[in-house]
């Protein structure tokens, strides 16, 4: 007997209510779990406005607004919750983001995650961007990963600030060390080692060794400098601030220049 008649023989013998009793019974349809809402609210406000919540404290330092962090974030809009915005790994400067998130990462420490809720006053404030409406209060939830922080800049002592001259147009100025050597004139290229700092805090913005500098293609209040020295001499210039405060914002520089040498400047048409 074959298998296919023995399946046939014994499904002849079953009764009908063996037939029923040995059907399957099938299990309930399982209700699919409604998704939590977001949590969209922080515990501790900063004086300036910020809320947060540690979920999730770190160790260790903290970034400063000229670190680079490393961060894991979800950012939602307060106003129904929707997500606008992940990364995972980003990586960006903390001084390069909105107001309310580079506070609030200067509050983590590698490791840590933290809830940020961020009015739009320290957001994206009355003109919003993309899907980010205007007036649109944020969360975003954040693990720092990691962080690095350059160095310092050096800074200017005090006392080598400052300038005790002052030309008819305005530039100061003041011997630092005496050259011997040639002064330039429009015709020639000056090579110059020049430190650019601070007037007022002394930090280094520039610093640039053997710098070639036409005369002919300087600025006017450069230029101005340059030919009151002789080479190898070492003079300090403040350079007055514009008339217009708006022309050159956040112009506030000194610097200090050593002209090493000069050359015959390049032709140009």
């Amino acid at each position: 007997m074959n298998m296919i008649a023995l399946k046939q023989t014994t499904a002849a013998l079953l009764t009908p209510a063996l037939l029923i009793s040995a059907a399957p019974t099938f299990a309930a349809t399982p209700k699919t779990a409604m998704a939590k809402p977001p949590v969209l609210t922080c515990k501790t406000t900063t004086p300036e406005g910020l809320s947060y919540t540690v979920i999730k404290p770190g160790k260790g330092d903290k970034p400063a607004a000229d670190s680079k962090v490393k961060v894991n974030y979800k950012g939602m809009l307060v106003s129904d919750g929707s997500k606008f915005d992940e990364g995972q790994g980003a990586e960006f400067k903390v001084g390069g983001v909105i107001p309310g998130f580079a506070q609030g990462l200067q509050l983590m420490q590698p490791g840590g995650s933290y809830r940020l809720c961020i009015p739009s006053s320290l957001g994206y404030g009355e003109t919003g961007t993309g899907p980010i409406p205007a007036n649109a209060d944020l969360v975003f939830e954040v693990d720092l990963l990691s962080f690095t922080t350059p160095p310092p800049k050096p800074v200017i002592p005090v006392a080598e600030r400052s300038c005790n001259q002052t030309t008819a147009s305005g530039l100061g100025y003041a011997l630092v060390k005496s050259g011997a050597g040639r002064t330039p004139t429009e015709a020639d290229m000056a090579l110059v080692d020049f430190t650019v700092f601070d007037a007022t805090s002394g930090v280094v913005q520039d610093k640039r060794e053997w710098e070639k500098i036409p005369l002919s293609q300087a600025s006017a209040i450069f230029a101005e400098g340059l030919k009151m020295m002789q080479t190898g001499a070492t003079f300090r210039f403040c350079i007055p601030k514009p008339a217009d405060p708006q022309a050159v914002p956040g112009q506030n520089s000194n610097i200090l220049v050593t002209l090493l040498d000069l050359r015959s400047a390049p032709f140009t048409d």
